[in-house]
């Protein structure tokens, strides 16, 4: 039996453009809000994307299947990947990616309708600020694809699904950037070429990440660390020696990682958090002796998890905000033991771990690392 798959396919605008060529105001319109958000777009721009819309929705409705696959470059893909028989996705997942643009969002949920309808298993994901309008806007939004990705599509993976990027559609500015990340998250590729019906299949090549590359992690590990975090930006001053400029990404004097940094963070981040207990990236948060040693009999994810939960509590002392459910700072109950008077999560699976800690001054000091409670 097949496998199940969770196909990711990018939306572009054509499906949009495509209708409006025979109308000249409405093409002009659609063309000039390419990058146009909700909130910035003039009424006769939202007027226009809507009508365009409302005429892509008919001939979707139609069902002529010739007429579907000239008009949608995303359906073209799949239909191709299905063999023209979109009932065969029906037990599949599938994602369409959008960017951060009225134009955008307006294709994908007319393509989700259609799909919906068909019985397809379909959601629509959108990244903040995923549009070319500015280099920075750009930048934060493959930002957020490159999260989801590794966020979303491993478990699935692991779930025994075939990950599938339908790459048919979408902006040219995008698609290079998603053909490397299908190298890294996808099984397969799939394109068509133009108005064409082949489908172009492309295998998972396997990657190994570049030693230099890792190497340039290991060796600026504090600086990726702080860099990773909520507050993900410096000066230019702070760049450490040695750090290859394709690792970030320079804004005036402020500094972040660049799209190709946090992919590269993202690969190495696990094999570096589960090797050994590392150094806090806050130097008011100290280890005790009795933490480390606890810490040198744990088992690589169980390492993982715990430097993670060291990372989010240093995000915790800077701001109190900070405490999501996999940190949950919080005092202890019952009869603590001296010194420690609080806990964090130290890993959830049974059995759950806790790290207990006490405030020193203005610093966090991790006192031990065990089960249930103190």
């Amino acid at each position: 039996m097949p496998k199940k798959a969770v196909v990711i396919t990018t939306c572009g605008t054509s499906l949009l453009t495509n209708v409006a060529r025979e109308d000249a105001i409405l093409a002009e319109r659609i063309r000039g809000s390419a990058n146009t958000t909700e909130q910035s777009a003039a009424p006769e721009q939202r007027n226009a994307i809507a009508a365009a819309a409302e005429k892509c929705r008919g001939i979707l409705a139609r069902g002529a299947l010739d007429e579907i696959r000239k008009a949608s470059a995303e359906l073209n893909g799949l239909l191709g990947f299905y063999n023209n028989q979109l009932a065969g996705a029906k037990g599949d997942m599938h994602f369409l990616c959008h960017t951060d643009t009225l134009q955008g969002e307006s294709v994908a949920r007319v393509l989700h309708d259609y799909m919906s309808n068909n019985k397809v298993n379909v959601s629509v994901q959108s990244f903040r600020g995923l549009r070319t309008d500015t280099l920075q806007n750009f930048h934060e939004g493959l930002g957020d694809v490159i999260k989801w990705c590794h966020e979303t599509l491993p478990g699935y993976r692991k779930d025994d699904y075939h990950v599938v990027f339908n790459l048919t559609g979408g902006f040219k500015s995008i698609q290079g950037w998603m053909q490397t990340l299908g190298m890294f998250y996808a099984d397969e590729i799939i394109y068509i070429f133009e108005s064409g019906k082949e489908l172009l299949r492309i295998p998972r090549i396997p990657i190994n990440i570049d030693q230099a590359a890792e190497d340039a992690v290991r060796t600026h590990l504090p600086f990726f660390r702080k860099m990773a975090g909520p507050n993900g930006a410096c000066g230019s001053a702070e760049i450490p020696d040695g750090l290859p400029e394709t690792f970030i990404f320079r804004l005036g004097d402020v500094v972040e990682l660049s799209p190709w940094g946090q992919l590269m963070w993202r690969q190495v981040r696990a094999q570096l958090y589960s090797e050994k207990l590392l150094n806090p990236p806050d130097p008011r948060v100290k280890y005790s002796h009795k933490f480390r040693s606890a810490a040198d009999g744990l088992a690589p994810d169980q390492l993982e998890h715990v430097n993670e939960r060291i990372d989010d509590l240093a995000n915790y002392r800077r701001d109190r905000k900070m405490n999501p459910a996999r940190l949950d700072y919080k005092p202890l109950r019952g009869n603590p033991a001296p010194p420690s008077t609080h806990e964090i999560d130290a890993w959830a699976q049974s059995p759950a771990w806790r790290i207990f800690l006490h405030t020193d001054g203005d610093g966090i000091i991790l006192d031990d690392l065990g089960p249930g409670l103190h």
